[in-house]
This record gives C-alpha cells, structure tokens and sequence, in this order.
C-alpha cells in the first residue's frame, strides 16, 4: 500500500463516489425500512424512494421492435447538509460525498454502508467494484488552464480564436484487471457534469458551485468487473488499490504548478 499523499489545503475534488455491486436481492425493499432506521440514527437522516427508467431496446428481427422503458427502484439515504449519502439497489450501494476529506473517512463510510447491508440481508458474491473521482479544475485569477492541465488534455480549447463551447477527451484503459477511464471537459462559465451525474443529488461546496470562468472537469473512474465471494476485507483491499491508480491518474492530469498552487 502507497503512503498517503499530504492533504492539499484547496484540494480540487467536488465529487466522489464508491460502488459495489453484488448478488441481486428481488426482496429489497422488505429490509428498507430497517436500513433506513440504522443510518437515521448515525447520521443520515434524510430518506426519500426514487424511480428510475432505462430503455430497453428490441432486436429488429422480433416482432414489432420499439423502445420500451425498464422501470428501477433505487433507495437515498443523506445526511441533513447533504453533503455526503447512499444509493441502494437491488443490486448495489453507492456510497458518494461533496464533502471529501480523506480517503481513509471515505473507506471507513463505504464500508460502514456495505456492513450494514450485509448484516441485513445476508450478501453472497460481489460482482463489481468501482471508484470515481470528479475534480474541478480552476485556474487562481491571473492563471490560465494551460498552467493546470497536461497539454494532452487540453485540445483545441487553447486557440485563442472563437468562442468555446466545450472541449472534451477521453481515454479508456485496462490496467491492473480493471478499466480506467479519464475524462475532460473543457467550458467556459460553471462546472460542466456528466449526465449520468445530473440532477446532482448532493449540494456543491460553495467554491464549486460560484464557478464561473474556464475550467476543466476532470473525471477519472476505475472499476474492476469480477465475481467473488462476499468479503469486506477483500472490498477494502479493493478500492485501496483503485484509489492508488486514480492518484496516478490525477498526477500526471495536471501539473506540479497546479499542485503547488491547491497545496
């Protein structure tokens, strides 16, 4: 296990998000209301039940082929700032903050959630495990982007002609039996999220949501898809590892200029 990098003082991190995917259980929402009363009493009080639809596609060679919406259940636990919370399916738990601090209280969260739900409902294999960091990268008022952010990363956003939409790149790779994708994009104004993350549930920290200059979101999610037993140490173990390979990742996105300037 790598050492700890020191705590930057403006660390860019806006989003974070932890997932573990495990054996499908078709009775969820029969232990909800136990879930729910738990993490009410440590400290997360705020719960509301949320529908979600996905399309579903029919092949062209079945009869009359058309698009039809897959209806899901997911459950939302969040402290009272919400600022940090779970997701649960039937399927997973989420557990994502606005509020990062250190990875090790990021741990000790999501797997405080996973122990839970395995206590509740008796958890057999884990099937997926993936780990998201989402950094705002914001230039001080006499710097620029280019100062920032690897050149790589940086496209055409830096001609000085025109007016900028957006610049975005993405790189997937496979490494250490995961994936790893990067993502940047480039605007001018406020921060630009993904669409699977709006409507963000969670509240910005003040400094991210009065963003309003160019910047660049940096978007770095690594998961590994392998079936195995139910262990909280192995999970642990884990999303240490992937948190070592997002570190990289972050290091070598942007400069030691940008790293003086957060620290």
């Amino acid at each position: 296990m790598k050492t700890a990098a020191p705590k930057m003082n403006l660390a860019p991190v806006f989003y974070t998000l932890a997932q573990v995917q495990f054996n499908p259980i078709a009775q969820m929402s029969v232990y909800v209301d136990r879930v729910q009363e738990h993490l009410r009493r440590n400290g997360f009080p705020d719960f509301r039940e949320e529908n979600l639809f996905e399309l579903a596609i029919r092949r062209l060679d079945e009869p009359q082929p058309d698009v039809r919406p897959q209806k899901h259940v997911r459950w939302s636990f969040t402290n009272t700032q919400r600022t940090e919370g779970y997701l649960l399916l039937s399927n997973a738990l989420v557990f994502h903050t606005t509020k990062y601090d250190t990875f090790t209280k990021f741990l000790e969260k999501t797997i405080l959630g996973l122990n839970l739900i395995h206590e509740t409902v008796e958890l057999a294999y884990v099937e997926k495990i993936g780990l998201r960091y989402l950094d705002a990268i914001v230039p001080a008022e006499d710097d620029t982007l280019q100062q920032y952010l690897n050149p790589s990363l940086m496209g055409f956003s830096a001609n000085p002609e025109g007016c900028l939409g957006h610049s975005y790149t993405e790189t997937v790779t496979g490494i250490a039996g995961g994936n790893l994708s990067v993502r940047a994009v480039i605007t001018d104004g406020s921060l630009a999220l993904s669409p699977d993350l709006t409507p963000l549930q969670l509240e910005l920290q003040p400094r991210f949501k009065e963003v309003n200059r160019r910047n660049a979101v940096l978007d770095a999610d690594y998961c590994v898809v392998k079936r195995s037993n139910f262990d909280l140490v192995e999970i642990q173990e884990q999303l240490t590892r992937s948190h070592d390979i997002i570190t990289e990742t972050f290091k070598i996105s942007v400069t030691d200029y940008a790293r003086e300037r957060w620290a």
